[in-house]
Parts: C-alpha cells; structure tokens; sequence
C-alpha cells in the first residue's frame, strides 16, 4: 500500500498509545500490511487533551503502558524503516495542563526519534515537559508566547545549539531572548548550523541596554534573518558575522530599528554579497508628521544589499501625498510586491507603478476613484482607449488583491480590475474576501457583455476573481 509514499502522518491520542487501543489498530488489517519502504519523513501529530489517570484496579497498569509504547514505537518503525526525519506536533486539541506522566512520554518521543538525526519540534507552547534528552533537533518552532514555555524553548534551542538549522521564536520579553544566546556559565552560545532565524518579541525592547555579548557572532552562517517588531536583543547581534552568508532579510521598520542600524553601520561600510531578497515592513499613521518617517523607511530600505534581486514593501500609507510617497520606488527596479493593504489606489497610481517597475507582480492595495475621463472619450470606448494609451505593460504582473471599501461600489471596482488586465497581459488573478467572490464574478461577467469590454471577451474570461489564500507572496 503507497510504496512509493514519502512521508507517512500518523495523527493518534496518546491515551489511545498507551491503553494498547493505536497499537492494536496497526496490527489489524489492512494497516499490519501496509509498509512505507520509502518513507524519508514522520509527522507525529498527538493528542492529551484529555489526559491519562494514573491506573486503577482492573486498568492498564504502568508495566502494561510502557509494553504498549515500546510495541508502539517498534511498529511505527516497521512500517516505515527508512525514516531520516521526524516532525513531532502536538495538536491543536492539546492542553498544556495535560496529566500524562512524563516519563512515558518521554519514552515515547525517545523511541520514536532514536537513530533519527534530523528532529523537528512544532508548537512548543502545547506541550507539557519535554526532557533535555530530545537531543539533535533541526527544527524548533515557539509560536505561542503567551504559553508560558518561553524558558523551555530556549533551553531546547541552547541545548540543540550544534545541531539546529531552523529556529522560530515567538517571545514576549526580551530577557527570553538574550537567553539564547547566554549559557550557565556565562559564556556565548554559538548556533553554527543556524540557517534560518525567525524572532518575533511582542514586548517594548528597550534599546539603551548594554548588550550581553557586544562582539559575540551567535548566528555566523545565516542565510535567512526575520525580525518583528524590532530587534529584541536591543542592538546588532542577529546581523553579526553572517554578511556573507545573509540571502533574504525581512524587517519590521521603527524609528529605533532603523538608527540602531545606521549607528552600528550593519548596510553600510559592510557587504551583504548573496543578499537576494528584502521584506520591508512598518505600521504608519495617517497622520501629516508620519510623511517623513515613511518616505525615511522607504528610501533607508530601498537601500539595503547592492546585489538584492527582490524586494517586497509592506505598510500603509495617507491618500494625501500619496505621489510623494511612492516616488522612491521608481528608482529600485528590483520591487516584486507592494502591500499597501490601507491605501487607496486609482487605476492611474496602479498602472504607474506596474511601469516603473518590470519586475513587479504582487499588488495589496484598496481601490480608489480618481481617473477622469477625457473629454472625447465616451465611457464604452474607454477599453479601447486604455490599450492604445498604455498596453502592454507589466509582463510579471499576475495578481492584485484589493481590500473592499465600504464606500466604493462593486461595479468600480471590477471595472478597475477589468481594464487592469487590458493592459497588463498577464494580471489573471485578483483576490477579493470570500464573501463578496461571488458578486465580483457577476459583475464581471455582465460588464463583458456590454459595448466596451465584448470584443475582448476571450482575454478577460482568463480573469479569475479569487479568496485571499492564494496569494502569499513567495
């Protein structure tokens, strides 16, 4: 059955583990057939949302749990012999107050991941207790802070330091967080197969701290860096020793983050060689003062890696003053992907930005009026106009996703996308929310069918109005 299957998911109630109910399902038919030969992958989702009791007479006693798991265990490797790697995930039914004696868990992820060299960890917060012994770890994933494992999680990512490749943390004070890279004794944690670093600390980090390590280089092979909001080690220490290894970059913009970074030279005077792709994001006010720290974002990110082939702008900007906002971007071909997911765009701004830009193919934007008609332009010859005006342009442009405006009707809106794709070849996709795909579609086909639109009924059926899911940038 499914030999040639890769990976093999394995979703089971650990109570149903350990009173020999899981382990009596695989050795029943069909599953006592089945084999995995080249099975490279384990995804070891459990549940103990309920938890287990210690047992009472007549019950399955301890001696009788831990057979059950070991048989367990062995099993599981039977069926898929060639494992290489194990993904452990408690799932989202699991409690944090969970019951279950931890020595027999234990037991079980020990069994499991024995002889595998490569461990993933997911959703840390779910679990209980996990012992140091979970040892070889390449993966760990912290995302819920509020969990209360936050000291666990860098306990782990301390004592999988040599072995780690990707680690994501999601903290709440930075105190956490200096605790990765500061061991018992004192001394600097070096995580030297660190490939990917995610932090995101929800605390306010106070930036005038002394550093705990002002020349320690903890992530010195990093190919992949995102900090959100700031950098919650207070200054240079994620970006140290890795600029010649750092390939994408994603940053969260403040004021403070932005002079740390110029104070400490990090894109100055230093080269980022395989630098290849920049996120940039920050929250703006739609306020007048805000104009200059926006357009200081813009132009300090816009700068970052002489070699970037990619770059992607995230924040919201004020209508009022919107051409001054968005003049830096006509300079820096290398932008992909613009999210403005506040910011009212008229078809003449989209289409501006679509030319001066010929890699750009990601749009996130609201939709505003503001085109007027030439005088001797007739509203059902306007197609017509637009393509002879403008088309074609934008050869990488495929999606814009709008953010609906209460007080903008739906027929502007698909009419917006409609002569969009006119003169941009190769736009087929535009996200809408769900709820409002259905009236999109209607529109859209009862606009083709009028004078202006019918004649290019073949390219704008290519159109498809779709949910938000699949647009994530890559």
């Amino acid at each position: 059955m499914h030999p040639h299957a890769k990976t093999l998911h394995i979703e089971v109630s650990e109570n149903h583990i350990y009173n020999g109910l899981a382990l009596g399902a695989l050795l029943r038919k069909p599953y006592a057939d089945y084999t995995f030969p080249k099975a490279r992958l384990l995804r070891f989702k459990f549940d103990s949302s309920r938890g287990l009791r210690q047992p009472a007479d007549g019950e399955t006693t301890l001696p009788e749990i831990e057979a059950n798991i070991t048989a367990f265990a062995g099993r599981i490797k039977h069926m898929a012999p060639m494992v290489q790697k194990v993904c452990l995930e408690p799932t989202r039914n699991h409690s944090t107050h969970s019951r279950i004696p931890s020595q027999h868990f234990d037991s079980l992820v020990a069994q499991i991941c024995q002889s595998v060299g490569n461990v993933e960890l997911l959703y840390l917060s779910r679990l209980v207790r996990v012992e140091p012994f979970l040892s070889g770890l390449c993966q760990l994933e912290f995302r819920d802070g509020a969990g209360g494992n936050a000291e666990l999680a860098v306990q782990l990512a301390q004592h999988n330091a040599v072995t780690l490749q990707r680690l994501e943390l999601h903290m709440q004070g930075n105190d956490d967080v200096h605790g990765l890279i500061k061991d018992a004794e004192g001394g600097y944690v070096e995580y030297s197969c660190l490939h990917m670093l995610k932090l995101v600390d929800k605390s306010i980090v106070d930036l005038s701290r002394r550093p705990v390590f002002p020349n320690a280089q903890p992530f010195p092979f990093l190919r992949s860096l995102s900090l959100a909001p700031a950098s919650p080690f207070g200054d240079d220490t994620p970006f140290r020793g890795n600029s010649a290894t750092l390939e994408r970059l994603n940053l969260y913009l403040s004021t403070a983050m932005v002079q740390m970074l110029k104070k400490n030279e990090v894109f100055g005077c230093i080269k980022h060689p395989k630098l290849q792709f920049v996120k940039l994001e920050w929250n703006s006010v739609h306020a007048e003062s805000r104009f200059i720290e926006d357009l200081t974002f813009i132009r300090f990110g816009l700068t970052i890696g002489s070699n970037v082939v990619a770059r992607e702008v995230s924040c919201d900007l004020p209508a009022h003053g919107l051409d001054y906002m968005l003049s830096p971007f006509e300079n820096h071909k290398c932008i992909e992907v613009i999210e403005l997911p506040q910011t009212g765009l008229s078809i003449l701004e989209v289409i501006s930005l679509v030319k001066a830009l010929p890699l750009f193919r990601h749009l996130h934007s609201k939709v505003r009026p503001g085109y007027v008609l030439p005088s001797d332009i007739s509203r059902h010859k306007l197609p017509a106009y637009m393509i002879e005006t403008y088309s074609p342009i934008g050869q990488r442009f495929r999606c814009w996703r709008i953010n609906a405006d209460p007080d903008l009707s739906f027929e502007i809106t698909v009419q917006w996308a409609l002569l969009l794709a006119l003169v941009c070849p190769n736009l087929d996709y535009v996200a809408v929310s769900s709820n409002a795909r259905e009236l999109f579609m209607a529109y859209m086909k009862e606009m083709i069918a009028t004078n202006g639109f019918r004649q290019h009924a073949t390219r704008l059926r290519r159109l498809l109005f779709g949910g938000w899911s699949n647009t994530i940038p890559n």
